[in-house]
Parts: C-alpha cells; structure tokens; sequence
C-alpha cells in the first residue's frame, strides 16, 4: 500500500483499534458470563 493518504492509514489504524476494543469487550462480557458455568 502506498503511504501517501496519511488520512487514511489514520482511520484504517483507528478501525481497526475501535474493533479490538469491541472484541475485547465481548470477549470480557461473555467470559464473565460463562465462565462461572465453565470454571465453577
């Protein structure tokens, strides 16, 4: 890919952090709710 739209490689990382926080936070609601049918 070609560094010349700033702008864009910006959105592409913002993206792709607001979709690793989202994961992250699915993952961590639905480990608290399982987990206490998987660990206990």
């Amino acid at each position: 890919m070609p560094n010349s739209e700033p702008a864009s490689l910006l959105e592409l990382f913002n993206s792709i952090a607001t979709q690793g926080e989202l994961v992250r936070s699915l993952k961590a609601g639905n480990a608290s709710k399982l987990g206490s049918f998987r660990w206990k």
